[in-house]
């Protein structure tokens, strides 16, 4: 029963969400410097990836 409140809670969020929470969950104690530096964290790592991601790419289709 556990397992399926769990599904339906994660069937709510979206991809990046969920991502965002498995990488660097936030905790209600954290305080705002952290939860900042957490969040831009993530979205610094997203920036990267999906830069890496568009250069090999490219990379391939210039070979091509």
């Amino acid at each position: 029963m556990n397992n399926e409140s769990f599904e339906q809670e994660e069937d709510g969020k979206s991809l990046l969400q969920r991502l965002r929470e498995s990488m660097f969950p936030v905790k209600p104690t954290d305080n705002a410097p952290v939860k900042l530096l957490k969040d831009s964290a993530f979205y610094l790592f997203a920036v990267m990836a999906l830069l890496v991601t568009v250069l090999l790419g490219g990379a391939i289709m210039f070979v091509l």
